[in-house]
């Protein structure tokens, strides 16, 4: 028989939460309890997505944890602070023959959230379209995320069965990075019917926008750079160019120095956008006032340069 011994610095965990709370008590939610009161003794702040990472948890179940506590007694959890207070004394005191006992007050019994789930028709529709998206049957843990979306991050139903399509559009089934996508979603503010749909075809035209210019690049199946998807988007969303202006920036390039160069195609568009020229039409005017004369000005302004000087800056850019 094993015998424990601690000789070590050490934080004091209650003894009632040993005997008669961590027995029947999730194991991650001992793990939260546990580095919560390491935080509580030692003062630090630290934010729930820390927290997460620290356990390798999602937010939910960090959440979740605290609330379980709290209605435990374990701890107070306000939504944004964690408190953690001694018990009062076990000592028993005699009332005065005058007074009557206070009466004990019942502590409310923790929250079930599948209980929750499975009790309410809306949640209950939720789970079983969201196990038909998923493809697999759901675990309490992809429960209790769900109605943490619901909950917590105020989505409805209906938005939370958009956001698992989504990602399953994606190729993405894991709810930690279902998680991930919610929670920038409600930081972005689309948690509405509305400002989902909005998004997602945002998405699909950044998709189109993009796969066009890669069969116009030849790319083929090569995945972009991230410095590259941020030029592409900075010429769509930023400045407004059509597939069109980038296929004649890009044959300006071609005319110039002979291959493909994002910096050098970047300067053509960066102009355009100053001068406000957003058609093919202008763009073209541009370009022949330039060639006779009427403009100095080209893809790197009024410099004058030669095409060999302008290709050994693209270099140096590369």
């Amino acid at each position: 028989m094993p015998k424990f011994n601690a000789k070590i610095d050490y934080i004091p965990v209650p003894r009632d939460f040993i005997e008669n709370k961590m027995p029947t008590a999730n194991g991650a939610y001992v793990k939260v309890y546990l580095t919560a009161l390491l935080l509580g003794f030692d003062g630090t702040e630290m934010s729930i997505s820390g927290m997460a990472r620290m356990l390798d948890l999602l937010e939910s179940d960090i959440v979740n944890a605290l609330k379980y506590w709290n209605e435990k007694g374990a701890l107070k959890y306000d939504g944004d602070n964690v408190l953690f207070e001694n018990a009062a004394p076990l000592v028993k005191i005699e009332p005065e023959e005058t007074e009557e006992p206070e009466e004990e007050k019942p502590k409310p019994p923790a929250r079930d959230i599948v209980a929750e789930m499975t009790e309410n028709k809306e949640l209950s529709d939720l789970c079983t379209i969201a196990a038909e998206i998923l493809e697999r049957p759901l675990k309490k843990r992809d429960m209790e995320t769900l109605y943490w979306f619901y909950d917590e991050l105020e989505m409805s139903p209906e938005v939370i069965t958009l956001l698992l399509e989504y990602c399953v559009s994606k190729d993405k089934r894991t709810m930690s990075f279902i998680e991930k996508t919610a929670i920038q979603w409600h930081k972005n503010g689309v948690t509405t019917l509305g400002a989902v749909d909005k998004f997602i075809s945002g998405e699909k035209e950044k998709e189109s926008y993009i796969g066009a210019l890669k069969k116009l690049f030849n790319f083929g199946d090569r995945k972009l750079s991230k410095s590259e998807e941020d030029t592409l988007n900075k010429w769509r969303a930023d400045y407004g160019m059509s597939e069109d202006m980038v296929a004649l920036a890009y044959e300006y390039c071609l005319d110039a120095i002979h291959r493909l160069s994002f910096p050098y195609m970047d300067k053509i568009m960066s102009r355009w956008n100053e001068l406000g020229i957003t058609t093919v039409e202008a763009a073209e005017k541009d370009h022949d006032d330039f060639k006779s004369g009427k403009k100095s000005a080209c893809a790197f302004g009024e410099s004058g340069m030669s095409d060999d000087e302008i290709e050994k800056i693209i270099r140096e850019k590369m």
